[in-house]
């Protein structure tokens, strides 16, 4: 499978009064958690000469409505992966992210996984 497009699913608020966690900082100085996470996959996309363009989703976690768009492979931090709709895509499609690598913005799993690919 040849990966076009990657879209990052950020912890975002899900319906009223639900917090499923965080994207932003109390600083409004320093970047967003997936704007982050975005420029360091760019970048080790970039060292690995891979044509892959990195999206974040606005759609609050439409995977389906993501996949229509061109994605072929979403990023999804573990903490909000059990909100995320899984049935209209193939789990293959699907990274999971540890607590750690979404807040410190660490893409290496995501390269070797798409290596494998």
């Amino acid at each position: 499978m040849m990966i076009k497009k990657i879209a990052i699913v950020p912890y975002v608020t899900y319906g009223r009064l639900a917090q499923a966690g965080l994207d932003g900082h109390l600083n409004p100085f320093k970047k967003k958690r997936t704007t982050v996470l975005k420029e360091n996959l760019e970048a080790a996309l970039s060292a690995e000469q891979w044509n892959i363009e990195v999206i974040v989703d606005v759609n609050h976690g439409d995977l389906p409505g993501l996949k229509r768009e061109g994605a072929d492979l979403f990023v999804i931090p573990e903490d909000i992966a059990r909100y995320v709709d899984y049935d209209k895509v193939d789990k293959s499609e699907c990274f999971q992210l540890s607590h750690e690598e979404y807040e410190n913005g660490t893409v290496n799993r995501i390269i070797e996984y798409i290596r494998k690919l």
